[in-house]
């Protein structure tokens, strides 16, 4: 999907590159940045890349050095899987052309890579919180709300993973991801053995959302709360119930037969 959406936006630049800053059509600048697409749309991104790269240092004051800037980090990311230097052309955009059409989509991938390939969530951290505060039109605050209190769930720092949940709900109480933001904080309640907090979490998710996404999920996960409390009855109705639906009938079956075994242990 994202390539496609580059395609496009490639494909609109060519387009329009003609009005761009007086360039005439057989500009030799034009003509460079089409070998870079041609490259491109053969399946040569390193071509590609090579051409913007030669654009970059023959016309360095060009109107065009932003857009060839973020097409090669873009290229970077989507094609070639060199996460380092993406980032590096992004930053390079944002720190040299802040107001540019792409600093948004710019920020964004940073945050991004950050997190899912380069795998650093505390500095992915400031970069969703950027995105956030820098940008005041954009409507997809929540989700990178999210994504910051996850973040802070894969760092372990659960007590501010569970404050920037909360934070979700608070400020953005029409967001799809509040269900999913009530569910994870149960969880962390859970991991953290506030087990009597996570019980009512958990029941405040299935009562809130009967037909939610983690629903199966939830009510295992609460299932277990109640066994680790000791409500072995509870536990073992609950597991019963969901059982003949609960996708992992290994992990269900060993938690009945082990709360039967302790019921039995119990009544001797």
């Amino acid at each position: 999907m994202r390539k496609w959406l580059f395609n496009l936006v490639l494909i609109m630049a060519v387009v329009s590159l003609a009005g761009v800053g007086g360039f005439s059509c057989r500009s030799k600048e034009q003509a460079l940045y089409e070998q870079a697409m041609a490259a491109l749309d053969d399946g040569l991104s390193g071509a590609a890349v090579e051409y913007l790269t030669t654009f970059l240092v023959r016309y360095p004051d060009s109107p065009l050095v932003p857009e060839i800037i973020f097409q090669r980090g873009t290229i970077y990311d989507l094609y070639q899987s060199r996460y380092i230097e993406a980032i590096m052309d992004f930053r390079e955009l944002l720190d040299r052309f802040p107001q540019n059409e792409h600093a948004f989509a710019a920020r964004r991938s940073i945050a991004e890579l950050l997190e899912t390939k380069i795998r650093d969530c505390r500095r992915a951290i400031v970069e969703y919180q950027r995105l956030i505060d820098d940008f005041e039109t954009v409507v997809e605050d929540d989700l990178f709300q999210y994504r910051i209190a996850s973040c802070f769930y894969e760092l372990l720092n659960f007590e501010q993973a569970k404050l920037e949940f909360y934070q979700l709900i608070n400020k953005y109480p029409a967001s799809a991801l509040v269900d999913d933001a009530y569910y994870q904080i149960a969880n962390i309640l859970q991991t953290q053995g506030a087990l009597g907090e996570a019980e009512k979490a958990y029941t405040l998710y299935l009562a809130r959302y009967p037909e939610g996404e983690m629903v199966l999920d939830a009510r295992f996960n609460l299932a277990a709360t109640l066994e680790e409390m000791e409500h072995l009855e509870e536990a073992l109705e609950l597991y019963n119930r969901i059982f003949p639906v609960y996708a992992n009938k290994e992990a269900i079956t060993w938690r009945i037969e082990k709360v039967r075994k302790r019921m039995e242990s119990r009544g001797r």
